[in-house]
């Protein structure tokens, strides 16, 4: 039998009225989603998406409008998910009159840790690179300083848990590789990492699967590699003089896309176009092109993103949209 989801979303709705006049602000709508134990999911989205929204109803800080949830076994937030739950938000606030250790040491009391509670708050100080500060004030801190300190303070109670938004905020090159591999180690002694970034290039390298959400509706949902392996292509590049007639001729027949630059000409096949390659190579052969080279490319998650072209062949099925009225 397997195991229930950690995170069941279904039809998760959240509705503002912003304003003197009470505007209607549809933040985040009919979104379902099941997260799995233990793996490690990116959700992406441009700003305004309802990423963070989305965020703080996992964690309960805000109410959702309607919709189901289920965390960890029981329905909405219950109190109980408290402790099994590590959040790391996107802009944390401390107390800066404290040092390093007297804030961690704070919140491993919170989570009610009593027993090696020093060691615990040391392990996690030297785990975020930051035992030379531990007896820093806060208040001297930089931004990527206090973003470690945040990711000690989502770990230290141990959760089975863990969401961050944008975890990766104001770090260097350096901490970014650190906190990767802070994330990777969480997965592997069985915790769930839940994250949302802007970061892609660290979301196409973390994530097991990633969903992305625009204008608060889930537009898709899957595994990466079976979202990024339906869009490669292939693509002939050739030397030689081209015209517009033939040009025109080689679209028209093969429905494929063409670049020109100089002499230089490049033809893009979409990856149902494949059987298409040996009769576009032996027309440009035929007018005496010299081929250069045929190869196969991919495409990475943030060229994807831009585009925002996602193929739905390999994609998880997202539920139908229901309507509201106004």
């Amino acid at each position: 039998m397997s195991q229930q989801p950690i995170i069941e979303l279904k039809n998760l709705s959240k509705t503002f009225y912003v304003g003197f006049r009470r505007r209607r602000v549809d933040a985040v709508r009919d979104l379902s989603l099941c997260v799995e134990r233990g793996e490690i999911f990116g959700l992406i989205g441009p700003n305004g998406a309802g990423k963070t929204t989305t965020i703080k109803m996992l964690t309960g800080l805000i109410r959702p409008t309607s919709g189901e949830m289920n965390l960890m076994g029981y329905s909405g937030f219950d109190r109980r998910c408290s402790r099994k739950l590590g959040y790391l938000p996107e802009i944390s606030y401390y107390y800066e009159s404290l040092t390093a250790y007297e804030i961690l040491d704070f919140y491993a009391k919170l989570y009610g840790i009593r027993q090696d509670r020093d060691k615990i708050v040391s392990k996690w100080i030297e785990r975020v690179g930051l035992g030379h500060a531990r007896n820093k004030r806060l208040g001297t801190f930089s931004k990527g300083m206090l973003q470690r300190i945040g990711l000690a303070q989502a770990l230290v109670g141990d959760p089975e848990l863990v969401i961050l938004d944008e975890p990766q905020s104001g770090l260097d090159p350096l901490g970014r590789r650190d906190v990767a591999e802070l994330i990777k180690e969480c997965q592997k002694v069985g915790k769930t990492i839940f994250f949302s970034s802007h970061i892609l290039p660290d979301v196409e390298r973390l994530c097991d699967r990633v969903g992305v959400i625009r204008n608060g509706q889930m537009e898709v949902v899957g595994r990466l590699h079976d979202l990024l392996s339906k869009e490669r292509h292939i693509e002939l590049c050739a030397r030689g003089e081209l015209s517009p007639e033939s040009n025109a001729e080689i679209k028209e027949k093969f429905g494929v896309s063409i670049d020109t630059k100089g002499d230089g000409v490049t033809v893009h096949f979409a990856p149902q176009q494949s059987t298409t390659v040996d009769g576009v190579l032996r027309y440009l052969l035929d007018h005496d092109l010299h081929i250069e080279h045929v190869i196969e490319r991919g495409i990475d998650l943030e060229e994807l993103f831009t585009r925002g072209t996602f193929s739905t062949n390999h994609a998880e099925s997202v539920p139908q949209q229901t309507q509201h009225a106004e």
